[in-house]
């Protein structure tokens, strides 16, 4: 079980360290990054498999840290607005690579939308994002199509 954990761990790293970042200060990441782990471990055993491990990670994932956002806010009385990371207004140069356009883009995302984008890059259905996010797979579908209809305005064009 302990080898399974760990590969479970190593091919959802990306996620769950994007899910850190998003969801706390940068003073706070490896508190936060902990926290995920030590709830996917404890709850690693009452997996059942009737979702894919994806989907249960990213619940597991995105629950532990509204918990840790609400435990901040109300221990050290944290404003909203510093929860989100200042986003420049300023257009990416043409030396921005695709990943820092990406990166902007996700971080003007409020967090329900950045989940479901990411789920949604990561190639989980939109029924496996509604069981995440506690919204409708239509909803998951509206929202993404209007995410991409916002990228497409913001750094496409016409």
């Amino acid at each position: 079980m302990h080898k399974e954990f760990e590969q479970v761990i190593i091919n959802n790293q990306g996620r769950i360290r994007y899910i850190a970042s998003r969801y706390c200060h940068a003073g706070e990441f490896d508190d936060l990054y902990q926290e995920i782990l030590l709830q996917l471990w404890r709850s690693f055993e009452s997996f059942t498999g009737t979702a894919k491990r994806e989907t249960w990670v990213y619940k597991v994932a995105l629950n532990t840290a509204c918990t840790f956002v609400r435990s901040s806010i109300k221990h050290k009385e944290i404003k909203q607005s510093a929860l989100h990371k200042v986003i420049s207004d300023s257009q990416p140069s043409q030396e921005s690579c695709q990943a820092e356009i990406l990166n902007n883009f996700m971080n003007s995302l409020n967090d329900t939308d950045a989940s479901v984008m990411m789920m949604y890059l990561d190639g989980l259905s939109s029924e496996d994002c509604a069981e995440v996010t506690g919204i409708s797979a239509n909803a998951v579908r509206s929202r993404i199509k209007r995410i991409k209809n916002d990228f497409e305005n913001q750094y496409i064009g016409e």
